[in-house]
């Protein structure tokens, strides 16, 4: 099934929450014993598919897209650094946000994250743009640091077809780890947003508003992963949970570095999978060809002056991607210094926790921590060992 069909269908589902909610139970309890051996030979499958020198090939049509309503943030977490970026914050026009979303119809694109550098809900005439959503038939999805609890159910009530599928980053399951992280922020505000849905959800998870939480994991984090499922499962369904490595996007990848010592699973992010499969847009209708341009340095064309196809075919984009593929003429300082574990690293750590919390339920907490590092140690050795013998 291709990536158009899916996400068409995927829409439509969506229309229908309780249909929805049917169908992700039954396929919960038809597949729960399985679930373990599901994560097992997904595990096998990234093993088998591991190239770290593959060069992306450039696809017909972008295949997904991310649209920055606003490069505005209240927080200024360690591993964002949002507050660094020589932008100055602004607000995406609806007419912008218009024309992105007929363009992206028309390459094939039915639905977008609102969210690259910036929070959603910053932008506090966000009714507007879900306006514009509803009329198009486009589909949203929302990415926050769950701040704002007060927006979830007046946008909901008036939206409740297309403001129904929330993206809730949380590092750290206790209160201790998440506001020495997420700066400036508060967990009680998580847990309110937390009960603002399960409320309007009336008690069901995954039903009128699906919500998925991403968790960013070093070594400062992971020992709370256990905490992660005990503290969220009234919430989500655990494998709702999402845990991915910690990457060196931000401009000052200090913090990155600190707390990921595992250099030999570390790589230059050149070449890079974005320019050749997915289009972005800063709030001034600059398509980027980067989910975090923090100073817009990748940006290929205007949307409010060429057509997607054209900018995702133009000179411009087939530049960017020359010197992805030929890394020695790459002149972008944003790529330059641009470093993140190899792509391996984030589905096998996911796969491998949720394969322990299902086949281990009763592991203690230390030893589930003690080995999630133990797998990143062995893989570090793994491609320490692996370059060695490429350099023989």
């Amino acid at each position: 099934m291709n990536i158009s069909l899916r996400q068409s269908i995927s829409h439509q589902i969506r229309k229908y929450p309780y249909l929805r909610y049917i169908l992700k139970t039954a396929k919960r309890k038809l597949g729960e014993k399985k679930y373990g051996d599901l994560y097992y030979r997904n595990t096998l499958q990234e093993l088998n598919d591991i190239n770290i020198n593959l060069i992306p090939q450039k696809l017909k049509r972008p295949q997904g897209s991310l649209i920055e309503i606003t490069n505005a943030c209240n927080l200024n977490c360690l591993m964002c650094n949002t507050k660094l970026s020589t932008r100055p914050p602004s607000l995406m026009l609806p007419e912008v946000f218009e024309r992105i979303i007929k363009q992206l119809k028309v390459s094939g694109i039915n639905t977008a994250g609102l969210h690259t550098v910036g929070e959603t809900f910053v932008y506090s005439d966000l009714d507007i743009l879900l306006e514009i959503a509803k009329k198009h038939e486009f589909r949203v999805w929302i990415s926050t640091n769950a701040q704002f609890p007060e927006c979830i159910e007046p946008l909901f009530l008036k939206f409740p077809k297309t403001f129904n599928d929330l993206r809730i980053s949380i590092d750290g399951a206790s209160r201790e780890t998440f506001e020495q992280i997420r700066v400036g922020g508060s967990f009680d505000k998580v847990i309110e947003t937390l009960d603002v849905v399960k409320k309007l959800n009336g008690g069901k998870r995954f039903f009128k508003i699906d919500v998925s939480i991403n968790s960013v994991l070093n070594m400062s984090t992971v020992s709370e992963v256990p905490l992660f499922f005990r503290t969220f499962s009234d919430y989500v369904f655990p494998e709702n949970i999402n845990f991915g490595v910690i990457t060196g996007l931000s401009p000052d990848d200090k913090y990155f570095r600190s707390t990921f010592p595992f250099r030999h699973l570390i790589r230059p992010a050149v070449p890079c999978h974005m320019p050749f499969t997915n289009q972005y847009f800063t709030y001034d209708g600059q398509a980027t060809m980067c989910c975090r341009d923090y100073n817009a340095e990748i940006t290929v064309g205007d949307i409010m002056k060429n057509t997607s196809m054209e900018i995702w075919d133009g000179f411009q984009s087939e530049n960017i991607r020359d010197q992805h593929r030929q890394p020695e003429t790459l002149s972008i300082n944003a790529c330059k210094n641009c470093f993140m574990p190899y792509k391996f690293a984030d589905p096998i750590t996911n796969n491998f926790i949720h394969f322990m919390r299902i086949k281990m339920p009763k592991i203690a907490d230390r030893d589930f921590t003690n080995s999630v590092v133990a797998l990143w140690e062995g893989m570090d050795e793994a491609m320490d060992w692996y370059k060695k013998k490429l350099s023989i």
